[in-house]
């Protein structure tokens, strides 16, 4: 499905044109205005479709608590999310007003460190089980494409080396929390954060790694590092164990970007070269960490 336009009329009664936003990697968006209001229709490949109504949920039950998620608007039978023929997955989404963050500047970095400590000391932070038991299939050396990359088999052998034993605090994880998914509004000081197809539960530490991989490493991200110790939910000596989850973090982006190459995915509009790139930046920022190949 290219036009969200007849599920929008079906499953919402909206029938109001939609217009393009572009997508991230995963997804497909559009701007749809009905009856005095601003959402977004979210349109994910059939491969995402568990993910987004998952995500889904832990939007709106921390829109419920107090947060600005973009809080998912249920269809006319209730469900967060609509499946169209193909398998796709469309939700309609509660439009946040404001600039979406770079990151650049130390107050963005604080904004960022508060709202995503915010969520994670809201989502029930306990003693989790073992890494090792945290995303496997992120982390499969049989995933689609990664065989073709032996740097990168060595790389996920090396990293669960590192982290599969480690039981570190857990709590509900945004997954991916580059600085354009944080959502300022300069009027009243609100920071939301959106994009919430990928949630789940798991460590804390790869939360704050992520955004110190998107904020350019360590050294340039020290104002969220310290807003996020100061007001997140590590145990005391976690912080400790940062640039094993870094590590394990760019493993990550090398496998997501090798199974893209593989498929020759181009959801978001974009073109293979931006996933060869993806694949490329991976490796470079492991050499960077330590992560030889």
């Amino acid at each position: 499905m290219t036009d969200p336009s007849r599920l929008l009329a079906e499953r919402w009664g909206i029938t109001a044109p939609a217009r393009p936003l572009g997508g991230g990697m995963n997804s497909d968006t559009w701007l749809v205005e009905h009856e005095g209001s601003t959402f977004v229709a979210k349109l994910v490949p059939a491969a995402g479709a568990e993910g987004l109504a998952a995500g889904c949920e832990v939007a709106a039950r921390l829109a419920d608590a107090g947060f600005v998620t973009g809080r998912p608007v249920p269809d006319r039978d209730g469900r967060l999310v609509a499946t169209a023929p193909d398998g796709s997955g469309l939700a309609l989404l509660e439009h946040v007003d404001g600039r979406e963050l770079e990151g650049e500047t130390a107050d963005e970095q604080v904004w960022i460190a508060e709202v995503l400590a915010g969520v994670h000391a809201a989502t029930d932070p306990a003693p989790g089980p073992a890494t090792a038991t945290f995303a496997a299939d992120w982390l499969a050396p049989d995933a689609p494409g990664v065989e073709e990359h032996g740097w990168l088999v060595t790389a996920i052998a090396g990293v669960r080396a590192e982290t599969d034993a480690l039981a570190l605090t857990w709590a509900v994880l945004h997954a991916d929390p580059a600085p354009e998914a944080f959502v300022h509004d300069d009027a009243t000081g609100v920071t939301g954060l959106i994009d919430w197809a990928g949630s789940t539960r798991g460590p804390v530490l790869y939360d704050v790694a992520s955004a110190v991989m998107y904020l350019g490493g360590s050294e340039h991200a020290t104002a969220f590092l310290d807003a996020y110790r100061a007001r997140g939910p590590l145990a005391d000596g976690e912080i400790e164990h940062l640039d094993a989850f870094r590590r394990l973090r760019e493993v990550v982006q090398g496998v997501y970007f090798a199974g893209r190459l593989a498929a020759d995915d181009l959801t978001g509009g974009i073109e293979r070269e931006d996933n060869e790139q993806g694949l490329s930046d991976a490796r470079r920022r492991l050499a960077a960490l330590g992560v030889r190949g």
